[in-house]
């Protein structure tokens, strides 16, 4: 019997902890504005999508050599949920949107952020 390492359940802890650090950041909501600096929200979502997407790979991949086949379904698919969680934060944080709707009150085509 071969052993695999559970890496899409490393990715998917893994994928939890910066979820957790990006709500807590501030990414998710307009309160009152950010707790960390955008750069480094933008950086974590776009990790976080990388370990993720990186999680279904390997879940996929190792689809066939493992014999606990409903525990990596479970990860793969919380990995899937996450990897879309962090490119839905990851694009809005970049387009400048808030709450899933773009801000264009004012709006006036440069490239200033805040």
């Amino acid at each position: 019997m071969e052993k695999t390492f559970p890496l899409t359940w490393v990715a998917a802890g893994l994928g939890l902890i910066l979820a957790f650090i990006l709500i807590v950041g501030g990414a998710t909501g307009p309160s009152d504005g950010p707790r960390l600096p955008l750069l480094t929200l933008l950086f974590i979502s776009e990790f976080g999508f990388l370990v993720t997407a990186g999680g279904v790979f390997w879940a996929f991949r190792t689809r066939n050599r493992a014999d606990r086949e409903k525990g990596r379904l479970i990860a793969a698919v919380a990995c899937v949920a996450l990897a879309l969680g962090f490119l839905l934060v990851g694009i809005s944080l970049w387009t400048g949107m808030v709450g899933g709707l773009p801000n264009v009150a004012g709006h006036s085509g440069s490239m200033a952020l805040g």
